[in-house]
């Protein structure tokens, strides 16, 4: 059986990107997906790839940090299909750079969709989450989030939030039966990542992750399929990191961590101890 028969699920930012391949992947696995997202043609196109492989899609255009906008969407995916089960809270607007480059209403826009946007669209949906008996949120955040990662202060405000936020209402709606988590993925090939991180960026983000490799959107995609699924039904509040162990490796900058010898690092260990 298909791990989301029967469910219907709401991913905003669908036009593209992980949006996209979530959307698409939701489908495959069963679910009707109503894909959301303020680009009218990605968002078409989305439903189209959908629809092209058999599955069940509809188009919403709406911008999810205005209100107005949001819940009319929420209603429609709703009314559409007779239920909501789950909402992806994947829309983004990111820009990086040094904080004496930063725009006040780049970051203002950031915070509306990255922030506003999660809380609105949660907001509008909880009522219809409640009534399916199998109601989640996942917000999708970022390592940056979690870690102090150069030239992303603002994105990392906004990351931090929904990480914030998460355990929240995971408390909050709880008592309602709905489960709240997030997926935090280090940097992976996409448009967004391409435009910041050069052939060295990548090799040092390698380097430096636990696993010696890049993650891919699928690995991403199936964190939140899991998260979505019956079978993390007793999973609720928590901030998943999908990075390879960048988190844990990536917290001493610098060190190749297979150079270190055995009989030294046990050295160490006895002296501490």
């Amino acid at each position: 059986m298909k791990r989301l028969e029967n469910r219907v699920a709401l991913v905003t930012g669908a036009a593209r990107g992980l949006g996209r391949a979530i959307s698409c992947a939701f489908a495959q696995q069963g679910a009707a997906v109503c894909c959301l997202d303020i680009d009218a043609e990605g968002i078409a196109e989305t439903v189209r790839t959908i629809s092209a492989a058999g599955g069940a899609a509809l188009a919403l255009t709406a911008d999810v940090s205005d209100e107005a906008g949001v819940t009319s969407a929420v209603e429609t995916a709703a009314g559409t299909y007779g239920r909501l089960d789950i909402v992806i809270n994947n829309a983004v607007f990111a820009r990086y750079g040094p904080l004496a480059q930063l725009d006040p209403k780049l970051l203002d826009r950031m915070l509306a969709v990255g922030i506003k946007g999660v809380l609105l669209t949660t907001k509008a949906a909880a009522p219809a989450l409640a009534s399916s008996g199998h109601g989640v949120v996942i917000n999708m955040s970022s390592i940056v989030g979690l870690r102090g990662v150069a030239y992303s202060s603002a994105y990392a405000a906004l990351k931090g939030a929904v990480n914030a936020i998460t355990p929240a209402l995971a408390v909050e709606l709880g008592q309602q039966g709905i489960r709240v988590n997030a997926v935090a993925p280090s940097a992976i090939p996409s448009d967004m990542s391409n435009a910041v991180l050069d052939e060295a960026g990548w090799e040092e983000r390698r380097r430096r992750t636990a696993l010696q490799k890049i993650g891919t959107p699928e690995d991403v995609v199936e964190a939140t399929l899991f998260l979505a699924s019956d079978a993390a039904r007793f999973i609720s509040g928590v901030v998943l990191p999908v990075d390879g162990g960048f988190t844990a490796a990536g917290l001493i900058p610098g060190v190749d961590l297979r150079s270190v010898q055995t009989s030294a690092a046990s050295e160490r260990v006895q002296a501490v101890g």
